[in-house]
């Protein structure tokens, strides 16, 4: 564990220094998004439909930021609620935010989240802030994600809806995926970097107090073809516990 929190400046330095370049390019240079109804973005109507095409876009909507990623799928229903179907965004709001996705509702305020929806699940990194919280479409339970924090949410399988047990943010994938939509210049691709690595470094610690806890309420008994099912089970719900409660620490809005 210490070892990769060592690791965290060296991947700045390596993302910085290799060829994963960011590209800033003049709003003129951008392909025009399709948008139903015309221009629905700029005048902030609902309902607004579009699509980013090939090339990246940066949208403010009342209080909110969106940096969407080519090939990006977004709609505003005629309530305000918006719906993510395809593509990649790193969402930022001041104010309770939700956000439908085919997979999950993820509901988030002050923070910072990055939501890639695949043909068959959705990821939610927590990056700064508050935190978020996710509920998975099939299932009615709150999930908690604290900044520094991902986790997946998928379709109906064999035991009903499936998703992962929270972990800790892979920063160098997520650096490299960033750095090929990254938009917000006012704050600055290194500066929100450096703002990612002290929530991983930060996580990482809290993941490290967690495994501790569960290695030590292990029960002896358990039989070791069934040891890895249980266990699992238990670290998710044991997981999902803590990150409730450092989230009711930050959270300082009502969803």
């Amino acid at each position: 564990m210490i070892s990769y929190l060592q690791d965290i400046t060296k991947v700045i330095l390596f993302i910085l220094a290799s060829t994963l370049q960011v590209t800033y390019a003049e709003a003129e240079e951008f392909v025009i998004p399709a948008e139903e109804p015309e221009k629905c973005v700029s005048s902030q109507k609902n309902p607004c439909s579009l699509t980013t095409g090939d090339q990246p876009r940066l949208i403010e909507w009342e209080e909110s930021q969106w940096e969407l990623d080519r090939y990006s799928v977004a709609q505003v229903d005629e309530k305000g609620l918006w719906n993510f179907f395809k593509g990649m965004a790193v969402v930022k709001t001041k104010k309770p935010l939700k956000i439908h996705t085919p997979f999950a509702d993820i509901f988030l305020g002050n923070s910072k989240v990055m939501i890639h929806v695949l043909e068959n699940r959705v990821r939610v990194m927590s990056l700064l802030g508050e935190g978020v919280k996710v509920v998975p479409r099939k299932v009615n339970e709150e999930q908690y994600l604290v900044p520094g924090f991902q986790n997946w949410y998928a379709g109906i399988g064999v035991s009903g809806q499936e998703y992962g047990v929270p972990d800790v943010i892979d920063f160098k994938k997520y650096a490299k995926d960033r750095s090929k939509f990254f938009l917000d210049y006012q704050l600055g691709f290194v500066k929100e970097l450096n703002k990612v690595a002290s929530s991983v470094k930060w996580a990482a610690i809290m993941a490290s107090q967690m495994h501790k806890d569960l290695h030590e309420r292990k029960v002896a008994s358990l039989k070791e073809k069934h040891q890895e099912k249980i266990l699992k089970k238990k670290r998710g719900i044991q997981y999902n516990k803590f990150l409730r409660k450092l989230f009711l620490q930050k959270v300082q809005y009502d969803y």
